[in-house]
């Protein structure tokens, strides 16, 4: 190859990476962002939920009362978990994007061409999840765009900046954000009531993915309150995302990491998925098979909480159980059947399939 051939292959590179590299740097700022999100909730949200619920097994009211202040934190939890996901960020600036998580809580949408501002009519609330992300991922980056260098006035300069962009973004989302959550959460429950048995197909299905793809499912079902009979679909299908990845797992992993599939996330197997997406479609199937029968069959019913955090911690069946307390008989038939133990003999079987086929081959699953 001669000196001018090299030159002009070398200059025909840069023509194809810059959208290359820009998509993988948005990927890479979604996962880390979203992940940092999903831990600021963990630390909030849902320890929340789980000292609450113990509280109100107890009946101990102070108990439940500390549940309802870490659940009151989500906005800031957000904001921190965010903030910390993302390098190169100063103290100042990480404290105050959970302020700018907070503030976004300030706002929780448009009722009757009226701004819903709990601060001011005492409404009790947690926030909108997806409103805290979006405002606290855009307040950093114009933080960011701004103050490019250090100053003496920082720690007055940078609160005040990322707080007064945070309430205007609070205010500039709430329209659109609030149109489309109620549209969506009124869509699902609707088509969910006419068409039981596709919708829970759907849900289950989708939602499963979403708890083991790096975005947070519970964001999502709070966000767009999905509880009722299609939260109970979507919590069928969480479960069985993590306990059918623990049971597909227990050939390549030690003990403790099964255990963590199967009650911290199945998250943990993401990036063997996105290695071989084949070793995804035992957990697809079986949400996709115990969906409609949540929905038709065993009605379970549920929280958005619960509908979208899996055998997390146990909150999904703990939430159906508690929420089914009229009739208890079926919310713990549906939850050992459908939850526990469906899924994880159904999953068994169809990777044991799977593994003889040679579709799925061992290590393909390791952590």
């Amino acid at each position: 190859m001669t000196e001018q051939e090299k030159q002009e292959l070398n200059n025909e590179k840069p023509a194809a990476e810059p959208g290359k590299k820009w998509f993988s740097r948005f990927m890479d700022h979604l996962t880390k962002t979203t992940g940092g999100m999903a831990i600021g909730m963990f630390a909030t949200l849902i320890i929340g939920v789980i000292i609450g619920q113990i509280g109100t097994l107890s009946n101990i009211q102070f108990i439940v009362g500390i549940g309802n202040i870490l659940k009151g934190l989500m906005g800031i939890g957000i904001g921190i978990g965010i903030a910390l996901s993302l390098k190169n960020l100063s103290p100042i600036a990480i404290i105050s994007a959970g302020v700018a998580g907070a503030v976004s809580t300030m706002v929780l949408g448009i009722d009757n061409g009226a701004y819903v501002l709990p601060f001011i009519n005492g409404t009790s609330t947690n926030g909108n999840p997806l409103m805290a992300y979006l405002v606290v991922v855009i307040s950093i980056e114009l933080y960011r765009l701004v103050f490019r260098k250090q100053t003496a006035v920082d720690l007055i300069i940078v609160p005040l900046f990322i707080a007064a962009v945070a309430a205007a973004l609070s205010f500039l989302f709430a329209v659109p954000l609030t149109w489309i959550v109620t549209i969506l959460g009124q869509f699902i429950q609707t088509a969910t009531a006419y068409q039981p048995l596709l919708m829970g197909v759907v849900i289950s299905s989708v939602m499963g993915m979403i708890l083991t793809a790096p975005i947070s499912s519970v964001a999502i079902a709070v966000a767009i309150n999905l509880g009722g009979i299609a939260g109970g679909a979507a919590a069928v299908g969480c479960c069985t995302q993590m306990v059918g990845f623990m049971m597909m797992s227990i050939r390549d992993n030690n003990v403790g990491k099964v255990i963590s599939v199967g009650i911290g996330t199945s998250m943990l197997q993401f990036k063997n998925i996105l290695r071989k997406p084949l070793i995804w479609l035992p957990t697809i199937i079986v949400s996709a098979v115990l969906g409609p029968l949540a929905t038709t069959v065993f009605m379970l019913h549920t929280t958005p909480v619960g509908a979208g955090m899996g055998t997390c911690a146990l909150i999904g069946p703990l939430s159906t159980i508690l929420e089914m307390g009229d009739n208890p008989l079926m919310a713990w038939l549906g939850v050992l059947l459908l939850m526990i133990i469906a899924p994880a003999g159904l999953v068994f079987l169809i990777d044991l399939l799977f593994r003889k086929l040679g579709w799925i081959k061992k290590g393909d699953l390791t952590i």
